[in-house]
């Protein structure tokens, strides 16, 4: 990880870099040694890029031994993370949050990602101010549950739980095996950035999922249908746990490990090279969880999408 010691070497980082996010860390802190392997996951793609001083930046800040550098960016509790994009500080955030942390840095590299290298070189102030005023938050409100369906699963999950989570108990859970399968449309375009998971209340890691897909704009067909010898609509649908996949605009795959889950919560980040153009639609396929057996079922205790308004 690259180590910022002087003013200097921060000036310089700030123009040369496309995207500059910076831990801001004591050695006594115990919450800045609880979320530093996370800030390591998150900046290991970049690694690269971190050690030139160009591109996509990872980079921390001890605070008693570069002072001037934690006084210029007016740090007053670890660890804060900060943004930096064309040489201004764009966002930040307080404290050892897991979430906000992992879906803040998925959406900027993504928006990094998406710009390429001119955002780091000089790009007009007009050019990001729409980007900056957008607050990345959670798509709940925007999930149309009428139209969103799952397979697989048991008769007290629904997608409506998803966009309001039950006081207890879990909001998906699968039947049998692990696989489960959840259709999110929304009312509106999307830009997703993330999506957390939380275990379910009074249930153990081992049947939180580990191993994901996340599809994008999977075109889904729901029929009503009269049943000729009782008279009652009877629905179907085309969503299928082997073959519905294969129709997304994009795909993500995911391996979940035990210690990724900080709280009982994960945060899969959704890469902008697939997921930064209007999504209509998304698609979580889950296909094993920590148990490893096929016979142990997948449970959810809440799931949130985030990220902004297309």
């Amino acid at each position: 990880m690259l180590e910022i010691k002087s003013l200097s070497q921060f000036n310089a980082l700030k123009s040369s870099s496309s995207l500059l996010i910076i831990d801001f860390y004591a050695t006594w802190c115990g919450p800045c040694k609880a979320i530093s392997p996370v800030f390591g996951r998150l900046s290991t793609p970049h690694a690269s890029s971190s050690s030139a001083g160009t591109g996509i930046v990872f980079a921390q800040v001890d605070v008693d031994k570069a002072k001037d550098v934690a006084q210029t960016c007016g740090i007053t509790a670890m660890p804060t993370f900060q943004f930096f994009r064309g040489g201004k500080k764009i966002d930040e955030v307080k404290g050892a949050d897991v979430q906000q942390l992992s879906t803040k840095v998925g959406y900027y590299i993504g928006e990094a990602e998406k710009a390429g290298n001119t955002s780091g070189s000089g790009s007009s102030g007009s050019g990001s101010t729409s980007t900056e005023k957008r607050t990345i938050g959670s798509l709940r409100s925007m999930i149309d549950v009428e139209k969103g369906r799952l397979v697989n699963a048991t008769l007290l999950s629904s997608v409506r739980n998803i966009a309001s989570p039950p006081p207890a108990g879990y909001s998906l859970a699968s039947t049998g095996t692990p696989k489960l399968l959840i259709y999110i449309p929304f009312t509106s375009p999307i830009i997703p950035s993330s999506i957390t998971l939380r275990v379910a209340k009074g249930s153990d890691l081992t049947s939180a999922p580990s191993r994901l897909t996340v599809g994008s704009n999977v075109p889904v067909t729901i029929r009503k249908l009269e049943d000729k010898k009782t008279g009652e609509m009877k629905e179907t649908h085309d969503l299928d746990m082997d073959s519905s996949m294969g129709k997304a605009e994009n795909e993500q795959a995911f391996n979940v490990f035990s210690d990724e889950f900080v709280g009982g919560e994960v945060t899969l980040k959704l890469k902008g090279s697939k997921f930064g153009k209007g999504v209509k639609s998304l698609l979580v396929r889950v296909e094993r969880n920590l148990s490893g057996e096929e016979g142990t079922v997948t449970k959810i205790g809440e799931m949130d999408v985030l990220g902004v308004k297309a």
